[in-house]
């Protein structure tokens, strides 16, 4: 049962010398918050989670937003240890992490808690992403293993109040979870710092436990496409350690047999990446192999949670059908 003494929310933003990113955004943020509270007679918090900023970010919201509880960490760790840090920090049954690029728009907040609360069996929810105009961007993720490796890039959308069935992951940029099963879970792999596949790690996770991952299109959210991460990193250096992570997720979480399919496709990929001349992928290669003793200890740790199996996992569209169901006429 939930602790009583407990809010039902907190709202968990890292950020690292966004301050610029959050004069443009925290108020909308903090508008939602408000409106929620004053149509549900509940409390809610807004947690930040300075990253070591040196831009003046914790001045600022001291000076100009009293009601924000900072947490502050004297140097720059990462997405991963700030989200994990902002999360321990705060007191709400429920946590719905936002990136700082993002505008939350108005009646985000109730259909989320209304679903949290009626489908226990939820770890978490995605919120709808949307452009300026309006236009969907990100909503839904669909799930597939194909040679060797996981394919999560594809989006679905669909009505508000429509059954969209499960989603393969959260996005970390703007979900919210239940705060007690992100902490028994140790919550982000922190070895996937600074960015990239900790948010799908996570998902992969929960989802191999037996929770069920689910997609909220009533709930919006504006946002500015990786502001903050596309300005502070150079194209080959986000490349390898997207790369690096990738592997990770992978030998950390794949059952055998696909494990052993995985590692024969990654070998094969290594001569037309050359050709490609998309060396990142061998650079990303080489750090993983590097971790890989303390991956290991990770994978056997995690294999004693797993309820689910891999071909458990793979989703698909609501519109699009299964492509292994082979329909006869």
């Amino acid at each position: 049962m939930p602790d009583a003494a407990l809010l039902p929310l907190s709202i968990v933003m890292p950020t690292w010398n966004g301050r610029e990113l959050l004069e443009r955004h925290l108020p909308a943020v903090m508008t939602e918050l408000e409106s929620w509270e004053s149509a549900s007679g509940r409390s809610g918090e807004l947690v930040i989670s300075d990253d070591g900023s040196c831009d003046g970010t914790a001045a600022w919201l001291v000076a100009h937003w009293p009601r924000v509880r900072l947490e502050r960490s004297p140097r720059n760790r990462g997405f991963a240890p700030a989200v994990n840090a902002g999360v321990a920090a705060a007191r709400g049954e429920y946590v719905l992490l936002l990136n700082n690029d993002l505008d939350l728009l108005p009646g985000a907040i109730a259909p989320l808690l209304e679903r949290m609360a009626a489908e226990p069996e939820l770890f978490g929810l995605t919120l709808r992403a949307e452009r300026c105009s309006g236009e969907f961007e990100t909503g839904g993720k669909c799930g597939r293993l194909r040679r060797g490796f996981w394919e999560a890039w594809r989006n679905f959308d669909c009505p508000p109040g429509a059954a969209c069935g499960d989603s393969f992951a959260l996005v970390g940029g703007f979900c919210i979870f239940r705060r007690q099963s992100f902490l028994a879970m140790g919550g982000l792999d922190q070895d996937f710092a600074p960015y990239y596949w900790e948010d799908l790690d996570l998902s992969y996770r929960a989802r191999k436990r037996g929770w069920r991952l689910g997609y909220e299109p009533r709930a919006r959210v504006r946002h500015e496409i990786s502001a903050t991460t596309l300005r502070h990193a150079g194209a080959f250096r986000r490349a390898a350690i997207t790369e690096r992570n990738r592997f990770w997720f992978h030998w950390k979480n794949l059952d055998r047999k696909n494990l052993l399919a995985h590692a024969g496709w990654a070998a094969a990929m290594l001569p037309q990446m050359a050709l490609k001349g998309k060396f990142s992928y061998h650079a990303g290669l080489i750090r993983a192999l590097a971790g890989l003793p303390r991956l290991l200890r990770k994978r056997q740790q995690e294999r004693a949670c797993w309820r689910r199996q891999d071909a458990e996992l793979e989703v698909f569209a609501p519109t699009e059908p299964d492509p292994r169901i082979f329909i006869r006429i």
